[in-house]
């Protein structure tokens, strides 16, 4: 009787474990927020989608969750990750589109049901080269990140509910460091000049 007793309660809790882990479904489609590549020439990267162009499948995005709240930048919401979901590939449903599917997944391995504050990044992966965002931003690819946005997921059998609140965004090649070390150098040495005559 005790034996039987302990594993019912086993499994209960097992279900209450299982049922108290939350999901989204990752997707923009139907949203009218779309991933495009930055308007302003001089930032796209060269041969990775012409300014202003909807991302294609040489691109992934990803989601990530931090605790609900408000964070200046993406380092603290960095700072602050609860967790973050495969990458996704753009543009197998239609340019700036994506369909995720569920998220966390595997489904209830790593969020709650409670609120968080979301973000996407996307990133140039040129299909696989670039497995993540930071590789791909290292390498002075085109990456950029969604606006924050605030959602509470949902326990099976529930809906999951869709990021439709994430808004568009787009991405944009970030120059290395040295580059704006070589322009400080450079404008240092123009100041030195002007400063002789």
């Amino acid at each position: 009787m005790k034996k039987t007793l302990l594993m019912l309660t086993v499994v209960v809790a097992s279900a209450l474990t299982m049922y108290g882990q939350g999901r989204v479904s990752f997707n923009n489609s139907g949203s009218g927020n779309v991933l495009t590549v930055t308007t302003n020439p001089a930032e796209a990267h060269a041969g990775q989608g012409a300014a202003g162009s909807l991302l294609t499948t040489t691109y992934s995005v990803q989601l990530l969750w931090a605790p609900a709240g408000s964070y200046a930048n993406t380092d603290a919401f960095l700072a602050a990750l609860m967790g973050s979901g495969p990458a996704v590939t753009v543009g197998l449903f239609g340019d700036g589109l994506f369909a995720g599917g569920a998220t966390p997944s595997p489904t209830g391995t790593s969020m709650p049901v409670q609120a968080y504050t979301m973000a996407a990044r996307a990133w140039w992966s040129n299909g696989g080269q670039f497995a993540t965002f930071d590789a791909s931003r290292l390498a002075g690819n085109n990456t950029g990140w969604s606006p924050f946005f605030n959602m509470t997921p949902t326990a099976s059998p529930t809906p999951a509910p869709t990021t439709l609140a994430m808004q568009s965004f787009s991405v944009n090649a970030v120059p290395e460091p040295s580059t704006f070390a070589l322009a400080g150098l450079g404008a240092a040495a123009l100041l030195l000049f002007r400063r002789r005559k």
